[in-house]
């Protein structure tokens, strides 16, 4: 029998096709999981088919890496429109057609379709609950989305992979039975460790990014929209003059897709800075390729999420991984193994009063200080979020739902 890279054993001799459904084929965390998930599959033999919503017009997508690891990509604009009448009798046939053994539907709206189209060609419904649910819309279309996901996800997933307890508690009050339920944290492949930037070369890179080497600077990764808490962010700020003075926050993402609130919001935060008399304080980057480098000239890190899926979102474990004392939100509770104080600050979702006194108190810590709660914080990441570990315990739990 074959051996993966790491000397495990392949499964070759059960190979069999899995089929993902990915609306966003963008750069972020889910699509992030969704590719790792896939490359164990790949490790173990298994023939990979991502079925793609559009591809993002502004930023990168994350197509090219799947078909990089020999995964076979088909853009299907209907993910867009989920509703489509024809679009689970597509799916279905196409995994009759590729001979998957599972659907795995990754975003919250292609798992409807994921789930309906696995159950009419008979094969298991698996979904990545990488996120606590939001459905958006006036409270008309909001509750229908809900009802819809009730009786559609509730009734015909097969196996719910969720990233926290948080996460699972919401998903089985959707209907998806507890015993169908699994919690697995989202991991990362931390770089090698690399040495800290040299001051001249930190100061080129911060000069670069309009940024002061004099003031303490935060960074913030995430996409521009409200559920990650910019707002509250800049509100940390404005509230807090002697705080705005001595730090720069740098925010690095993109957004505007969506509803017409979620369209909007790039602008509206960046009015919100020019009206709070902040644009010296807050700025905004965009989406970058080199996130490494960024976070490699920075103090801390900062993420004010208002709900996510996982305790530790890929942003902030790529920030611990770096060495960066880090601040984020209790949104979806305690992570496991992690200790308040000494790996990093968590604070209170929805607070913009605990960001500003967290952002206070790092940016006031001691070298020594900062530089050992970033060790500890890396020394968590390497230790416990390995993802290849992380992605082989996902295929095991799909193999299984087939075996």
């Amino acid at each position: 029998m074959a051996n993966d890279r790491e000397g495990r054993p392949a499964v070759t001799s059960e190979a069999a096709n899995v089929l993902f459904t990915l609306r966003l084929p963008d750069r972020t965390g889910a699509a992030q999981m969704a590719l790792q998930v896939s490359r164990a599959f790949r490790r173990r033999g298994h023939g990979v088919t991502l079925v793609h919503g559009p591809l993002p017009p502004e930023e990168p997508s994350i197509v090219p890496d799947f078909c990089e690891i020999g995964a076979t990509t088909v853009e299907e604009t209907r993910l867009d429109r989920p509703w489509s009448p024809l679009l689970v009798s597509d799916l279905a046939g196409r995994a009759r057609r590729a001979g998957a053994r599972a659907i795995i539907g990754v975003n919250q709206r292609d798992r409807l379709p994921a789930v309906l189209a696995a159950a009419r060609a008979n094969i298991p419904a698996v979904v990545m609950v990488q996120n606590q649910h939001h459905f958006w819309g006036n409270g008309l279309i909001s509750r229908a989305k809900r009802v819809a996901y009730r009786q559609t996800v509730g009734r015909y997933t097969t196996l719910a992979v969720c990233t926290s307890e948080v996460v699972k508690s919401q998903i089985v009050r959707f209907g998806v039975p507890d015993a169908k339920t699994v919690v697995l944290p989202n991991g990362i492949e931390p770089a090698p460790a690399r040495p800290p930037l040299d001051p001249w070369r930190r100061r080129e890179l911060l000069d670069d990014l309009g940024l002061d080497d004099r003031r303490f600077v935060f960074v913030s990764v995430g996409r521009l929209d409200p559920q990650k808490g910019h707002d509250l962010l800049i509100d940390a700020f404005a509230r807090t003059p002697a705080l705005a003075e001595r730090v720069q926050l740098a925010i690095v993402g993109a957004g505007g897709t969506g509803d017409q609130l979620r369209a909007r919001w790039p602008d509206e935060l960046r009015d919100r800075v020019r009206n709070a008399g902040l644009d010296t304080t807050i700025r905004f980057l965009g989406w970058r390729s080199d996130v490494a480098d960024v976070l490699a000239a920075a103090d801390g890190y900062v993420h004010a999420a208002r709900w996510e899926g996982p305790a530790l979102p890929l942003a902030v474990m790529e920030a611990m991984a770096a060495g960066l004392p880090t601040i984020f939100t209790d949104c979806s509770g305690p992570p496991p193994w992690f200790e308040e104080g000494l790996d990093g600050l968590m604070v209170r979702a929805g607070d913009p009063g605990a960001l500003a006194r967290a952002l206070a108190r790092v940016a006031a810590m001691s070298d020594d200080d900062r530089r050992a709660m970033g060790a500890r914080a890396s020394a968590l990441i390497r230790e416990h979020y390995a993802i290849d570990d992380i992605a082989d315990r996902f295929v095991e739990l799909v193999v299984g739902t087939w075996a």
